[in-house]
């Protein structure tokens, strides 16, 4: 099995991490359930607003944040696993599962500002793998993270375009009569959305880097990218703990 360089083991965890490390999985299987009960719901009743396949989506959506810690090799940060579930509680299983987007206008475009926000976060967590990820310049991380969010995005519409297309959905909204595909405006909105949230993000983490302010860039940063230091400060008093446990025994 591959040994973890920075996984912390859940009883080494602090007394406040393990309460926070069990309110985001029961968050998270209860969504899950919630999701998958919904989905059986639908399958027995008919589904009208043809939104089985988004239920069975957000099911795996769900366990994006235990599917990055493998990846990545350590914990995420409690309070970073618990803002995602949040934003798939509002954007996926209120939004899609439950077609808060169809019955709410205006409840697609906050829907997209935060998701260009949150995406802007996977380009930390993408060179969080660097070794020397403090040693790169602010602008050289803004402009990855910037690029990732829209990346993300563009992915996200081509799979809404595929699921239309293959699988009759309407994620891109309604088919207009004549025209034989729904027009490219709720797309092209989507993305505006999407590019200011990553803009909000930028700038955040400037400010966050050339002020005195943090804004809480610090303390992500901190806990998606560890410095070695902060590592072998770790290493060295579960060390030095394992080693007062063995003289205790003896």
């Amino acid at each position: 099995m591959k040994k973890y360089r920075n996984w912390t083991k859940f009883k080494d965890l602090t007394k406040k991490d393990k309460i926070f490390r069990i309110v985001n999985l029961t968050l998270m299987f209860a969504l899950l359930f919630a999701t998958i009960g919904l989905l059986i719901y639908y399958v027995k009743t008919g589904d009208k607003n043809n939104r089985m396949v988004s239920c069975i989506a957000m099911s795996v959506v769900y366990l994006v944040p235990i599917l990055v810690e493998l990846i990545i090799g350590r914990r995420i940060q409690n309070l970073v696993t618990f803002y995602f579930l949040v934003y798939a509680l509002v954007a996926g299983f209120l939004g899609s599962c439950f077609s808060l987007y169809k019955t709410t206008s205006w409840f697609d475009i906050p829907v997209h500002i935060l998701a260009g926000y949150t995406f802007s976060f996977f380009g930390i967590v993408i060179l969080s793998r660097l070794e020397k990820y403090h040693t790169l310049k602010p602008i050289t991380i803004i402009i990855f993270c910037f690029f990732c969010t829209l990346s993300v995005e563009l992915v996200w519409e081509l799979v809404e375009w595929f699921s239309d297309l293959v699988l009759n959905q309407t994620a891109q909204g309604e088919i207009v009569p004549g025209y034989g595909a729904p027009l490219v405006t709720d797309t092209n909105l989507d993305m505006l959305c999407n590019l200011v949230g990553g803009l909000l993000f930028s700038v955040q983490f400037l400010i966050g880097k050339f002020t005195k302010f943090s804004f809480g860039v610090n303390f992500f940063e901190g806990e998606l990218c560890p410095k070695e230091q902060d590592n072998k400060d770790v290493s060295d008093k579960n060390a030095e703990e394992i080693n007062l446990e063995k003289t205790k025994q003896k």
